[in-house]
């Protein structure tokens, strides 16, 4: 099945070496990536066409890197990605007409009704030559590219690897000591869940003694913070370095948010907040458990952290274009067209300031938005400006039944 001739073979001969050699840049299922949507754009300016693409030919899949109208699933199944012919040809792959191209695929049409009336494709292809992907461009309508306009897509396809090869090799360099930060901050860990613990039994000794119980309080908010920062900067090097697996799978997004509300409520008491729960949702989404609780715990912490007390806090759940569309509201200081601009950028300072005088390291959105982008979905935020509130809106693909 899928989009092409059954008499096509989109399997190359030297398979299994091609992907091993895929494999060794650690490219797939990471998040977009700005040097790689960059190049796209450049390759859909020069063209003039409606989109821009840079996908990788996994075994089964082809996976998008870059899609500059966000229009795509980042995975696509093999036999149904014209990436997969691309590969197969020895220069760049020009379909001028999809409508003219009935001899390799089984229906034009198909692909004509996404907005593919034009294909070009200029392979990535490894020092040893192997076609591992390939930055593509379409357009809506038939097109006729000129002879300079393919050259370009092949010095920008060239571009690509030289990007992917400057990656593998910083990543290499930076191993060394990016394991010796994962030892230093395990090692930091267990003094400081001792320190929280004595500091516990402390209090409960001594609840007579208000001052000792402000001290102790005080111990066990400052090792709940470094210990979270810690945690940060362990997830953060664990995506930085490629490490990071998650483990799909079908997930009730109400019995999870609601699990989540049971903790968040004891952190919302203590400045008199409400938490509003809607949901309509009734198929799964397909993701990470622990990871899902983790982006949306941040974001419900975030939103305790920065709005003012005996306020609300609403968590709102419904399917939207055959998504789980999941929208945390608050009202709070709300968010300035300068935060809008740094929003998700790590160690980003905002104008906002926690209002119950809690710390922040600046890592929890950035790393909210890799997770959420490792699980294929979109985040943004909206706010009307400054003490008007904001809302963070998480978008997910919902499981296959």
């Amino acid at each position: 099945m899928g989009i092409y001739r059954q008499w096509l073979n989109i399997i190359p001969p030297n398979e299994q070496d091609r992907l091993r050699k895929l494999y060794k840049y650690d490219i797939l299922n990471t998040p977009p990536e700005d040097a790689f949507d960059k190049i796209a754009k450049l390759a859909m300016e020069f063209f003039e066409v409606a989109g821009a693409f840079i996908s990788f030919v996994d075994e089964k899949t082809v996976f998008l890197k870059s899609d500059t109208t966000g229009h795509f699933e980042r995975y696509t199944n093999r036999t149904d990605s014209l990436c997969s012919w691309a590969i197969l040809q020895d220069t760049v792959a020009v379909i001028n007409n999809i409508e003219e191209a009935s001899e390799i695929l089984e229906n034009p049409e198909h692909l004509k009704a996404l907005g593919i009336g034009f294909y070009a494709a200029a392979p990535l292809q490894t020092p040893d030559g192997y076609k591992i992907g390939a930055l593509c461009v379409s357009h809506p309508t038939a097109k006729y590219p000129s002879e300079k306009q393919l050259e370009m897509l092949k010095s920008l396809a060239s571009i690509v690897m030289d990007e992917l090869k400057f990656r593998l090799a910083t990543r290499n360099a930076v191993r060394v000591q990016t394991d010796l930060m994962n030892a230093a901050v395990h090692d930091l860990k267990n003094p400081l869940t001792s320190i929280k613990l004595y500091a516990q039994l402390i209090q409960r000794e001594a609840k007579e003694n208000k001052g000792t119980q402000a001290m102790t309080e005080r111990i066990i908010k400052s090792s709940d913070f470094i210990l979270s920062s810690l945690n940060d900067l362990l997830n953060l090097s664990q995506i930085e370095d490629g490490e990071m697996k998650l483990k799909i799978e079908p997930c009730v997004l109400d019995s999870l948010l609601k699990d989540l509300l049971t903790d968040f409520e004891i952190i919302a008491n203590q400045k008199k907040q409400r938490v509003v729960f809607e949901n309509t949702i009734q198929r799964p989404v397909a993701g990470d458990k622990a990871r899902l609780r983790e982006i949306f715990e941040n974001l419900l912490s975030n939103a305790s952290k920065y709005a003012y007390a005996d306020t609300t806090i609403n968590l709102i759940a419904k399917e939207v274009d055959n998504k789980a569309l999941i929208e945390i509201r608050d009202q709070g200081q709300g968010l300035s067209e300068q935060d809008m601009k740094k929003l998700f950028k790590k160690f980003a300072r905002l104008s906002s300031v926690p209002t119950g005088k809690e710390g922040s390291n600046g890592l929890g959105l950035s790393i909210v938005k890799t997770l959420v982008e490792l699980h294929s979905g979109k985040i943004w935020a909206e706010s009307q400006g400054k003490e008007k509130g904001s809302s963070f809106f998480i978008a997910l693909p919902l499981a296959e039944l």
